[in-house]
């Protein structure tokens, strides 16, 4: 994927044991929070031309120079291929005349450029300098960069060369699950003609611009300025209601010999609160944990992506050389007890077999575990962009002004109840799909 590369994980020393997913890496060895949970102030404009603007603020940042930046589209995802392309072009030596990378350009002046995206949303980011003497220089830069960038025929020929296989795995679960169909294994190339248009075609589907971090006065009249320069071509994005997610639960078998690797994704229905928020946190680390307690695992990885229409989770787990053909599952669904021990996956796609949801030691366990992570977290400015652009969403049925006001009283009094109440209504047991590779 054009943002980074994905984190693995080592079943023998759980302390190390990582869950990445679109908000927040979780740390299972966490000491007590010294923080609180503070409420941070939205304000709200729009550009020239039309594209909303969020900025988010907090009295903690006053002292801090540090300020996130997210331009965030809603254009076409398929194919995948052609968005992850354009992306990672755009992070390369896409200025004018240069054969520098961005961020080269950008290092001097305290700033990093990013990307990110997923089947339903795409995303530019910007972490820079709030103070003057860096601030102006960075947005000027960031000016020439995204209003017309140079995408050069020999570093798309170089980065055709080097396709990266999970994110091929992570396309063809997308394919599977979303858009009801096996993915297509021509792998027709692309053409430096099409990431030109993809481009225009981010420019005209924009969603919002977030804002996090303290300002001055003048610090934002800057801003402002620049917001009104880079988006005067940009236009709104219409709006996709989405498909729905009908699909039998599957499973595909490719090749041959002993179990290699599993590959498996889940629907979520979208979340509509702070608790499916917090419940799909919980659910998360319950299957971290236990899969790292399986003898047939080798290491697994685990992310969530919390789209506004489509939400799901991948998971890929690297099996041990001598585990063998796993029992298949009893006709009912349910998940029978004498399974060979990888299966153990599929147990928390049932929201009345998670083990987190039974016990009620285990749920607190997790519970604790979450807010002592969040409680370390939230006052990184970088942790709430990534909040606003990946989970609550302009378009999303969560917005980002009611969960800054009610997260905390969600937190306080979240129970059992409402995690299973949220397992049960956000989890899509029939529309699981698994690739299994054998060798």
């Amino acid at each position: 994927m054009a943002d980074s590369n994905k984190p693995l994980f080592s079943r023998p020393v759980l302390a190390a044991v990582m869950l990445f997913s679109t908000l927040a890496i979780w740390l299972l060895n966490l000491t007590a929070p010294t923080s609180s949970l503070p409420t941070p102030k939205v304000e709200r404009w729009t550009t020239d031309s039309g594209v909303p603007v969020v900025w988010l603020n907090q009295d903690a940042w006053q002292n801090s120079d540090k300020l996130e930046l997210r331009f965030t589209f809603r254009a076409p995802s398929q194919p995948s291929a052609l968005v992850d392309t354009t992306l990672a072009m755009l992070m390369s030596d896409a200025l004018p005349l240069s054969t520098s990378s961005i961020n080269q350009r950008f290092a001097p002046l305290a700033a990093k450029a990013h990307s990110h995206y997923d089947h339903e949303t795409q995303t530019i980011g910007l972490t820079l300098s709030n103070e003057m003497a860096y601030l102006e220089p960075t947005l000027a830069l960031a000016t020439t960069w995204l209003n017309n960038p140079d995408f050069k025929p020999r570093t798309f020929d170089n980065w055709q060369r080097q396709q990266n296989s999970l994110v091929s795995m992570q396309q063809n679960l997308e394919q599977l699950l979303f858009f009801d169909e096996a993915p297509d294994p021509s792998n027709a190339p692309l053409s430096l003609e099409q990431i030109n248009r993809y481009y225009q075609t981010l420019k005209h589907s924009a969603s919002a611009i977030y804002v996090v971090g303290h300002l001055s006065d003048e610090a934002k009249s800057a801003l402002d300025d620049t917001l009104n320069k880079l988006t005067r071509d940009y236009r709104l994005a219409t709006t996709d209601a989405g498909n729905t997610i009908e699909h039998v639960s599957a499973v595909i078998r490719k090749g041959t010999g002993t179990l290699y690797q599993t590959h498996s994704a889940l629907a979520f229905t979208p979340i509509t609160s702070i608790q499916d928020w917090i419940s799909l946190q919980i659910w998360g680390v319950d299957l971290m944990s236990a899969l790292n307690k399986s003898p047939s695992v080798e290491f697994v990885q685990l992310a969530l992506t919390l789209s506004p229409k489509r939400p799901w989770a991948q998971l890929h787990i690297q099996h041990k050389q001598a585990f063998t053909d796993p029992l298949p599952p009893e006709e009912n669904g349910e998940i029978n007890a004498k399974v060979m021990p990888f299966i153990e996956a599929k147990q928390f796609v049932f929201a009345h077999q998670v083990p987190s949801a039974n016990d009620d030691t285990l749920f607190q366990t997790h519970f604790s575990t979450f807010k002592d992570h969040l409680e370390q977290q939230i006052l990184s400015p970088s942790w709430w962009a990534t909040l606003a652009t990946q989970v609550t969403h302009e378009d999303g049925l969560l917005p980002l002004q009611q969960f800054t006001q009610d997260y905390k009283n969600a937190i306080e009094s979240f129970t059992i109840e409402d995690y299973r109440t949220a397992l049960q209504q956000r989890l899509l047991s029939s529309s699981y799909q698994e690739i299994q590779i054998y060798q």
